[in-house]
């Protein structure tokens, strides 16, 4: 049995029988600050846990990560530049940081084009129309697509006509590269965020035309101000009928922390 767990935002774990994969964690919204998530108390030590972080903007990282190092008998970080540098003082060994420090060889720095693989996993980063990067990780002949921040954050409602083209231009020239190694995506976890106003579903809208995706997993819809907000953003993420390709994939919003999809 494979899982996919919705935490919150954009960090989901997926689980199989051979390994564990971590996205983006920033948050858990059922535990106390600075308690231990709960998906990491409950998760089995003994099996390899990956650690993938796309950039380090607060809604997809959090030092926190690195404390997991202690728990597990095989842990493996897969940081973007941008993470490795603002994380400077907690990776490199002989720093005066008196925290907990990963082991060196557990931390795996990745810019868009490289590559990381193991008897387990295959990992290529890609870029971002942010920063930092998406990924693609292929896993027991399945492949797994986060986003990070890639998206076409074209937010038309404060933006001349020649700035929305471009942020379009930019985000297409990523999915150009991606299409090169990967045509089809059987898990896709993409930005799905009505806070940039009008057309917010445009880059999913192209993404899911661009690629042969199985499973899409809207994310990015955990940012609102107030209940309010935040719920009205969760519902906009759920309007697949204004981005779905009609032709192939299905798609399934996950919105409550521990909501599981399950497939064999």
């Amino acid at each position: 049995m494979k899982t996919l767990t919705y935490i919150w935002h954009d960090c989901f774990v997926y689980d199989d029988p051979r390994m564990t994969i971590i996205f983006d964690y920033w948050k858990d919204p059922t535990c106390l600050p600075g308690q231990l998530p709960a998906f990491i108390q409950h998760e089995d030590k003994s099996k390899p846990v990956y650690i993938v972080v796309s950039h380090h903007h607060k809604d997809h990282y959090t030092k926190q990560i690195f404390e997991w190092s202690t728990l597990f008998d095989n842990i493996k970080y897969i940081l973007s530049k941008d993470v490795a540098k603002y994380a400077r003082h907690i990776l490199h060994p002989d720093s005066i940081y008196k925290g907990i420090k990963p082991a060196p060889e557990s931390v795996v720095v990745l810019t868009p084009g490289q590559t990381y693989s193991n008897n387990n996993i295959d990992v290529k980063a890609y870029g971002s129309t942010d920063i930092g990067n998406s990924y693609c990780i292929s896993v027991a002949g399945k492949s797994i697509f986060h986003a990070g921040d890639l998206n076409a954050w074209i937010w038309k409602d404060e933006s001349t006509e020649e700035e929305v083209n471009k942020a379009i231009r930019d985000f297409e020239d990523i999915l150009d590269t991606i299409a090169t190694d990967h045509k089809v995506i059987d898990f896709a976890m993409f930005p799905v965020d009505s806070r940039i106003g009008r057309e917010y579903f445009t880059g999913a809208k192209i993404f899911v035309r661009k690629f042969d995706v199985k499973m899409f997993f809207p994310m990015h819809f955990g940012l609102g101000d107030t209940p309010e907000e935040q719920k009205k953003y969760q519902i906009d993420a759920t309007r697949i009928d204004l981005y779905a390709n009609p032709e192939r994939g299905e798609y399934v919003c996950l919105q409550s922390p521990y909501a599981v999809f399950a497939t064999p």
